[in-house]
């Protein structure tokens, strides 16, 4: 079980909230909502990568591509629409379970945040074209496992 820093531990959740529920036919979220759910989703996610330093940021830059990209295809239909919220409030549901367990939860969290820390530095000089290759289809294969695991489970994680 990793160490948790005393300022951490005294701002984790003691017991898990209740599930999500599923949203009602006629929900029409407002812009407040919207706003609320983002910070929502960026304190659990920063609590559920311990507050470090790059996992926070990448957290936040991952709810942010998010939800720009909601702004830019915004839904088409009212189904559209509660399935979106349905897997924000999902994810928001994940994250708080990633930082009160340190489980498979807390695991694919933080892996998520780290590999996303070093793709976001830039390709490392690779000399050989065998290891670049390699790179880019283990990297694929991710992506694919994350699009699985949000399939199944109702989520929206991005890698």
């Amino acid at each position: 079980m990793p160490r948790i820093p005393l300022n951490v531990a005294s701002s984790l959740p003691r017991t898990l909230g209740k599930p999500p529920k599923s949203i009602p036919l006629d929900f029409s979220p407002t812009d407040a909502d919207a706003r609320s759910l983002f910070r929502t989703l960026w304190r659990v996610g920063s609590l559920s990568v311990m507050y470090t330093n790059p996992g926070r940021d990448v957290i936040r830059q991952k709810i942010r591509e998010g939800f720009e990209e909601s702004r830019r295809q915004p839904a088409t239909s009212e189904v559209d629409n509660r399935q979106r919220w349905e897997r924000a409030l999902n994810t928001r549901y994940f994250f708080e379970i990633a930082s009160t367990r340190f489980g498979v939860e807390h695991s694919v969290i933080s892996n998520l945040t780290r590999i996303a820390a070093e793709n976001s530095q830039g390709t490392p000089r690779v000399v050989k074209p065998q290891m670049r290759t390699l790179k880019q289809e283990t990297l694929t294969e991710y992506q694919n496992i994350v699009h699985a695991m949000n399939e199944s489970l109702g989520l929206s994680l991005r890698c």
